[in-house]
């Protein structure tokens, strides 16, 4: 047979190509840039999915990506802990809103973002760490003893706006998830 003699079409792992680049012309016409470009290789999972986020949260919350502590607790949609290696999250340029972005870890700490129309967010994996006593926190001083482990998150949710009640749309992010 001629397959016999064929490589394999795909490698035993992917690599995902990131390249991240800024530039701006400032008023002396001066050009500044930058340019990041990275390769994070072991992915064996690799989602995106583009979705519309209400303004009105239902229930609990808009969940978007979710993680579970081991294969054997994953469920359809789920990434393990220790297994992900890069989450982008976008807010589409078309969004008239900005996107409230909830990393909760187990609903007891949150951190919550807030991405303007055409930005992203991007993680590394979802390990960080966040301030368990707001008292010893500020603009001033922190002290890394009030720091809390964020090891691991367990969703990623997403709403179109803030609580405030005065918007009433909804909003297009595109996420990315690459995993091994």
């Amino acid at each position: 047979m001629a397959s016999e003699n064929c490589s394999p079409k795909t490698p035993p792992t992917g690599c995902l190509d990131v390249t991240i680049q800024e530039s701006i012309i400032l008023p002396n016409y001066n050009v500044q840039s930058s340019f990041n470009k990275f390769t994070v290789c072991g992915i064996n999972q690799y989602v995106t999915r583009t979705d519309v986020i209400s303004y009105d949260w239902s229930g609990s919350g808009v969940g978007i990506i979710s993680f579970v502590g081991s294969e054997p607790e994953q469920t359809p949609g789920s990434f393990v802990n220790e297994d992900v290696k890069y989450i982008r999250i976008t807010n589409f340029p078309i969004s008239d809103k900005f996107a409230s972005i909830y990393i909760i870890k187990e609903n007891s700490e949150s951190v919550v973002f807030k991405l303007d129309p055409g930005k992203s967010l991007v993680l590394s994996n979802d390990v960080f760490d966040a301030s368990s006593t707001a008292d010893y926190v500020d603009e001033t001083y922190a002290d890394k003893q009030y720091f809390n482990d964020f090891t691991f998150m367990t969703e990623i949710k997403a709403k179109a706006g803030d609580s405030d009640a005065t918007y009433t749309g909804s909003i297009q992010i595109e996420y990315v998830v690459a995993s091994s």
